[in-house]
């Protein structure tokens, strides 16, 4: 089934060349809403009744931007201390090697989009909004970024990190009711994620890649909400 979902941003993106460096290294976060297609057919413009049903952070780094300040990632602390940096620095526009290029295919547009957390509250699990939901985001990213980056696929219900769980307990996406079994949990994890259009990535563990350009265009699946 095809659901009208639709991403609420919580910023506009600076995208300006002459911006200070600062501007490399974005945090997004977006709300996923859904529409029922009765409200699509009586909506108003400006009043869209529109329910919130997840969340999605991510981090953008603007390659470009660096390469036009003769930057890499190797300047910038918040990204190269990250646990899984080198997953990351593989895609350097400085570093990146042959061997990387001929697994991950080139793109005309080397920013990266890291996904960190992407949750879908209990009860509009297992619909298919998720895989939807991640389908249309990788859609609505072309031109915007070249590569979308998993460095983790961990389950959060079996995450160390206790600061990640109460991220998905403020967004009020619950994590109970999640699978219990750890293998079975990261199996169909990572079967998630191969079916939206991401790969693994090299020999690092539970790492996934996905080369937007190589995605065959559609009718988009999820859309920029503006109101």
């Amino acid at each position: 089934m095809n659901y009208n979902l639709y991403l609420k941003y919580e910023l506009d993106l600076n995208l300006d060349i002459n911006a200070d460096s600062g501007s490399l290294r974005k945090t997004i976060f977006a709300d996923i809403m859904h529409q029922k297609r009765t409200a699509v057919a009586n909506a108003k413009d400006d009043e869209p009744e529109r329910t919130r049903i997840g969340f999605v952070h991510m981090i953008h780094y603007h390659q470009a931007l660096a390469m036009a300040y003769g930057l890499n990632m190797t300047q910038f602390r918040d990204i190269t201390l990250s646990v899984r940096s080198k997953v990351l620095l593989e895609l350097d526009y400085t570093l990146i090697t042959q061997e990387t290029i001929d697994e991950v295919g080139v793109v005309t547009n080397p920013n990266i989009i890291v996904l960190v957390n992407f949750g879908i509250s209990a009860a509009y699990r297992n619909k298919g909004m998720g895989e939807q939901f991640l389908k249309g985001l990788v859609k609505q990213m072309k031109g915007f970024c070249g590569y979308i980056v998993i460095l983790n696929s961990e389950p959060v219900q079996f995450a160390d990190r206790t600061q990640q769980n109460i991220i998905y307990e403020n967004q009020g996406v619950a994590l109970t009711g999640l699978e219990k079994d750890r293998e079975k949990a990261q199996f169909k994890l990572n079967a998630f994620f191969q079916r939206c259009g991401f790969r693994s990535f090299k020999n690092y563990e539970n790492a996934f890649i996905c080369n937007v350009d190589q995605v065959v265009p559609d009718r988009m699946m999820v859309k920029h909400a503006v109101n």
